[in-house]
């Protein structure tokens, strides 16, 4: 051995110690004899340390083996050539770095003398590459994620009920990315729940879930529903849950609960399921809330829609009593009749109710009324003796809007003595449960008096137009169809007035009375 070789340093030490990869030579031994600052700096092992140790210090005894066996290779096959292998170098504190080693064996004639080679970390390179594969996969996977969301879409706009809605979005998420997809509705109290619809590969899940008897109140799925939030659970086997080995031995290990909500009402809960822990980052949960929204709204157009179309309806006759409440506070207060006559949803969200009071002096209702502070305008449209008009702008969740979201039609709500009878329309297929749960949560004390179903007429065409006739006059008629068709009606105008006036031989005023007549009876007749 040279006396370089000796002091563990390279020959043309000052050209290697520029190299900024590691160089090293071995014995035929496998023992370090020479090596760089490199090789000192990225094993964490002083120079003596290293010098003199077999090359297992730094290397597992696998790839110790590996190595010997390429350097048998090269010797046999090509003793001038070089050869270049990875593989992972165990540093002094225990961390594994993946390195690319290019080495050549050392001679003394025709005796084997060992190996010289470089080293280069490759292992940023690697991190690197990993962390770009985990972005391409992420993006993908976000991709069909949006793929999947825009074909559920599609469907629910084409679904006519709630179960096609349910069942469109089951089989669309179980198809792909997920393994396991199920809608479930839980009572008020989030006590208790029912699945209602489900797709994927382990269908024996809902047996498994419906068998057990454990407390639902504080999982994922009541949690989703009570906050209206996606909740994850990303890793089952992890956690102490009562439902984890049911779970569990479907192969689940992780799980997303995502409300269907629309405004204040939630429809249920979608329970997304991945054999893969970890499954649903940021970006994910965020992309599933929205599809929860979305949903949630489908279904609330499809219940709206039927409600108004259905031709039998449940009729539904509830008394109700809250001191809250302002209009049942009020008939007791005044000891006066409130009447709901009609509501418009404001394009905040807010109501605009109109109710007609009899048996209360108008400036007693309206100092009342502005004592509430969910009544944020409120305005006298009309008042005659002891009865008034009023235009409320009421903030707080109504009844109106709950019977809505849940496909109830509100007919009429009367309140006397701190009692209101309310009457709702509902399809004959519709979920009085559903109805009867949302004001019992709504009211102090709600009560079903009355159930009954009735066939809806339905009016034609024909019988509208008859209806229509029979309330306006000749002179109604001819002023408003003479407006319609000149005109009137139209931005910009096509006819003033004063030309219609003059051309039905009227006066101004009288063409403006009878047509502000004729206008009120035809809506009239369209809102009734």
């Amino acid at each position: 051995m040279s006396r370089e070789q000796g002091n563990g340093l390279l020959p043309d030490e000052a050209v290697v110690s520029t190299v900024g990869d590691g160089v090293y030579q071995l014995d035929e031994d496998g023992r370090f004899v020479a090596i760089n600052d490199a090789v000192v700096e990225a094993t964490g092992y002083d120079r003596e340390a290293l010098l003199g140790a077999h090359v297992s210090l730094v290397v597992d005894e696998d790839d110790v083996a590996r190595l010997e066996a390429e350097i048998a290779e090269l010797l046999k096959d090509d003793p001038d050539g070089v050869r270049a292998t990875e593989l992972p170098i165990r540093t002094a504190d225990g961390e594994t770095l993946a390195y690319e080693l290019r080495f050549s064996v050392v001679r003394e004639g025709d005796d084997f003398a060992g190996t010289v080679g470089v080293a280069r970390d490759v292992s940023t390179k690697e991190r690197r590459d990993a962390e770009l594969k985990a972005q391409r996969d992420e993006l993908e996977r976000l991709r069909r994620i949006n793929a999947v969301i825009r074909s559920i879409d599609r469907a629910v706009v084409r679904a006519d009920t709630v179960e096609r809605i349910e069942r469109a979005v089951c089989d669309r998420i179980a198809a792909d990315p997920y393994r396991f997809a199920l809608v479930v509705r839980f009572d008020p109290q989030y006590e208790e729940f029912q699945p209602r619809t489900w797709a994927g590969i382990d269908e024996e899940y809902v047996d498994l879930l419906q068998r057990a008897n454990f407390d639902v109140s504080d999982g994922p799925g009541a949690t989703a529903a009570r906050t209206r939030t996606v909740q994850v659970i990303q890793d089952i086997e992890e956690g102490e849950y009562d439902w984890s080995e049911p779970a569990s031995e479907c192969g689940f290990r992780s799980l997303a609960a995502i409300p269907l909500v629309h405004e204040e009402t939630v429809y249920g809960v979608l329970g997304v399921y991945s054999d893969q822990p970890y499954a649903f980052d940021q970006p994910e949960r965020k992309v599933l809330g929205e599809l929860g929204e979305m949903v949630g709204y489908a279904i609330f157009a499809v219940k709206a829609r039927r409600a108004l179309l259905a031709e039998q309806v449940v009729q539904l006759t509830f008394r109700i009593v809250d001191e809250e409440y302002v209009f049942t506070a009020l008939s007791a207060r005044e000891s006066c009749t409130v009447r709901f006559e009609d509501a418009v949803f404001h394009p905040d969200g807010a109501l605009l109710l109109y109710v007609s009071v009899r048996g209360a002096p108008p400036e007693k209702v309206v100092e009342f009324c502005r004592n509430f502070a969910s009544v944020s305008h409120l305005r006298v449209v009309s008042e005659r003796d002891e009865e008034c008009l009023l235009e409320v702008r009421y903030d707080e969740p109504m009844v109106l809007t709950t019977l809505t979201h849940h496909g109830g039609v509100l007919r009429s709500a009367v309140a006397e003595d701190g009692v209101a009878d309310v009457h709702v329309d509902l399809p004959d297929e519709g979920n009085v449960r559903e109805i009867v749960d949302a004001l019992a949560n709504a009211f102090d004390s709600s009560e079903l008096v009355s159930r009954q179903t009735v066939e809806r007429p339905v009016e034609t065409r024909t019988q509208f137009r008859d209806a229509l006739d029979r309330r306006l006059t000749d002179r109604q008629r001819a002023v408003l169809m003479a407006a319609y068709h000149g005109g009137y009606f139209d931005w910009p105008r096509g006819s003033t007035g004063e030309e219609l006036a003059e051309s039905l031989d009227i006066s101004a005023p009288t063409l403006h009375k009878h047509l502000r007549l004729a206008e009120k009876k035809f809506l009239s007749t369209v809102f009734e």
